[in-house]
């Protein structure tokens, strides 16, 4: 019996475990999942959707990646070497082999236990699931299926003919948002990013020398991988005592690029107002300015290192 199931929905999950290897949250089942009953010298055997079956064996309905596979042989049939292939139909009844795993060995499973190997295997909307054995193929009956009298090489185009022995293939299809080939959720420890398969990388932003000029505030900053820097902020003061604040922002404008661990000189500049407001406070007073000095990473992830930079009155003493 066909099975196909997106793992989050619960009810599905019972029906997995009796016809498929455990899958993740995201993935989905791609194959038919029927048992192995025969076996044929020199074949590939494809799983195509069946007309009035509400069930689809293709490998996936978005871009994905085949994180593992797996065959179910019939008790008594023995052990044989197997290797998984994708197809992409080519029309007219032609068929494109695009990837393939590894051979692997099946038989079958002890103790009621599946057998699934790991593989890292991209597949496009409406690939399909094909099986080959270097000495025979495992089938089950139940087509019909396309079948091809022979091997078939990556790349390689051939005619396929339909047949009533079906593929006893079966694999897991993780999502792969990112399009980095690696499956988001067993494979990939940093899925929103095409740059890192390990742990994404957090910023973390280094703020060194602050200088204050007449008419800007540069700042050194650094971050631990590539990133792309800006500074924003404000000054605030009141005109009388007692009186409504007066807020002027501050900013970098146009973010700057720079290499991890290096540092980077930003340029707050100061407003005309703010300028303004300096000349008029005598040096034994000041203003201040908060500071958020923010790092965006390849990720894209945000950090933001706040700061608060004294600007001494520039009236000079009577």
């Amino acid at each position: 019996m066909p099975r196909r199931l997106v793992l989050a929905i619960a009810s599905s999950i019972a029906a997995l475990a009796l016809t498929a290897p455990a899958a993740f949250a995201g993935s989905s089942e791609a194959g038919w999942g029927c048992t192995a009953n025969g076996s044929e010298a020199g074949a590939t055997v494809l799983s195509t959707p069946e007309d009035g079956s509400p069930y689809s064996p293709l490998a996936k309905e978005n871009p994905g990646v085949i994180v593992s596979w797996t065959v179910r042989v019939e008790a008594g049939l023995g052990q044989f070497a197997q290797q998984l292939g994708v197809f992409r139909p080519a029309g007219n009844g032609e068929y494109t082999k695009v990837a393939e795993s590894a051979v692997e060995t099946f038989g079958p499973p002890p103790a009621g236990e599946l057998t699934s190997y790991p593989a890292r295997i991209p597949v496009q909307q409406g690939d399909l699931l094909g099986l080959y054995g270097p000495e025979a193929t495992l089938y089950c009956f139940g087509g019909p299926a396309p079948r091809f009298g022979g091997p078939v090489a990556v790349g390689e185009t051939k005619a396929f003919a339909m047949d009533g022995r079906r593929s006893p293939v079966n694999a897991v299809v993780e999502e792969d948002l990112d399009r980095d080939g690696y499956g988001d959720f067993s494979q990939d420890r940093c899925p929103v990013s095409a740059l890192f398969q390990t742990d994404c990388p957090l910023p973390a932003i280094a703020v060194g020398k602050v200088t204050v000029k007449q008419r800007a505030i540069l700042i050194e900053a650094s971050n631990n991988t590539d990133a792309a820097f800006q500074a924003v902020g404000e000054i605030r003061w009141r005109k009388a005592p007692g009186g409504p604040k007066v807020r002027v922002g501050l900013n970098t404008g146009p973010a700057t690029q720079a290499a991890g661990q290096t540092p980077v000189t930003l340029r707050v500049a100061l407003p005309r107002s703010a300028r303004n407001r300096l000349e008029q406070l005598p040096r034994r007073r000041w203003l201040q300015a908060r500071i958020d000095v923010r790092a965006t990473n390849l990720v894209p992830y945000p950090g933001t290192h706040e700061i608060k930079v004294k600007l001494p009155g520039r009236k000079p003493v009577q």
